[in-house]
């Protein structure tokens, strides 16, 4: 039984309005397979700190309740986290543009299912299992009752960590691949591309995240030699990062792509060699490179990135062929340059992460955390931005990855 204490027949949240004691009951209905027969007491807390998530708003419920299968005395003391969609303009104008909620739905409905039904697997080995979900929320088990617990923003991923990420990620990746062949009209809200020539802010976003960012560089001594490289780069950012999310035949594979992985959305356990994935609302069918390219310029400490890159590329694709060839894969399996070259070909994707969104995600300035500092090009906006990317953290990273662009020929 969970532990997490109670006032007695209290009713307390901090969520949006309509998440009140009659959806509450929904949902509990659900989890207990209509076996509910009264909901004592809940709780809707924010389960993130400001700046942690962009795209969608995360509570924890805790709730106390009586079903009929067990003592009639007994009363059952549970705790769930919850994603609803967040009420602000902008963000849903992105929400609208990715459909975020609608693909995460899909993954926790349907592909996850599928997955599980693939592997055997009673309990989820890539994220949480989900407990109710509809047009407006999705329920999902506290991964932290669990013993995982999300890995440290500023410190980046140590060797370890990053090996045990790139072995589920390759397995995750395998998985999909072989889904795919089954049914790939489970993956239709994950075709359409992040990036794309219809107008959205995210164009806006990057447009001015990348022009930040050659500010900071030229105000940087070690920095300054690569602006104008950066600007050619920054004239032509989105068009890139629409080839990027384009699927096509230079592609040596295709998979269903997380979209998100880095530090924040990483879960790894307290005692046991596991990482859980979560957070799958940015999730695209294509090219690997996409995940690969995310988590190596957002999560990896510089250390790492600068002399284990290759035995993580290693680590990738053996999982990735080894879990192919367990689920009797009838096509062609990547080969080890296939995946170097899908982290190459796609390097526009890991310079726009580096350039524009590292030091959003390691924004140490929460309290500017808004997206709106991020679009506007007001006074306001463009000194806020400058806080943020304005970064020692940054200009240290950034100084190992325009060195590596630079070389690869990708800047």
């Amino acid at each position: 039984m969970d532990t997490t204490p109670f006032a007695p027949d209290t009713v307390s949240q901090c969520g949006p309005t309509w998440l009140d004691l009659e959806y509450i009951k929904k949902i509990i209905q659900r989890y207990t397979n209509n076996q509910l027969v009264e909901i004592k007491s809940f709780k809707v807390s924010s389960a993130t700190a400001k700046g942690e998530n962009y795209l969608s708003a995360l509570y924890m419920l805790d709730v106390r309740y009586k079903n009929n299968v067990d003592d009639e005395s007994e009363t059952w003391e549970r705790s769930f986290m919850l994603k609803t969609r967040l009420e602000n303009e902008l963000v849903e104008q992105l929400e609208e543009h990715l459909d975020v909620f609608v693909r995460e739905a899909q993954y926790y409905t349907a592909i996850s299912d599928e997955i599980d039904k693939l592997l055997g697997a009673d309990v989820s080995i890539f994220g949480p299992k989900t407990v109710y979900v509809d047009e407006r929320i999705i329920v999902m088990e506290n991964l932290k009752l669990r013993g995982y617990s999300i890995g440290d923003v500023k410190q980046g991923l140590n060797e370890s960590q990053c090996l045990l990420v790139l072995r589920k990620l390759g397995k995750f990746h395998a998985v999909s691949m072989v889904l795919y062949g089954k049914n790939p009209d489970i993956f239709r809200f994950h075709l359409p591309g992040n990036i794309s020539d219809h107008p959205s802010p995210m164009h806006m976003i990057y447009k001015a995240c990348v022009k930040t960012t050659i500010e900071y560089c030229n105000a940087t001594e070690d920095l300054k030699k690569f602006v104008p490289k950066l600007e050619v780069f920054g004239q032509s950012i989105i068009a890139k990062l629409i080839n990027v999310y384009s699927r096509n035949l230079n592609d040596r594979y295709h998979v269903l792509n997380h979209g998100d992985v880095w530090v924040n959305n990483l879960m790894f356990h307290a005692h046991e060699p596991d990482v859980l994935f979560i957070d799958f609302q940015e999730g695209f069918y294509g090219s690997p490179g996409i995940d690969l390219n995310y988590l190596i310029f957002t999560s990896l400490q510089a250390d790492v990135f600068q002399c284990h890159f290759d035995d993580l590329v290693l680590a990738y694709h053996q999982s990735l062929c080894d879990t192919l060839v367990e689920l009797n894969y009838q096509h062609r399996i990547p080969t080890l340059d296939d995946v170097k070259k899908e982290i190459y070909s796609k390097g526009f994707h890991g310079l726009a992460t580096a350039t524009c969104l590292l030091p959003i995600l390691i924004n140490e300035n929460t309290e500017l955390a808004d997206p709106e500092n991020f679009v506007l090009e007001t006074d306001e906006a463009i000194q806020n931005r400058r806080k943020i990317f304005y970064n020692q953290n940054f200009g240290d990273r950034l100084k190992i990855f325009l060195k590596f662009f630079e070389d690869f020929g990708i800047l």
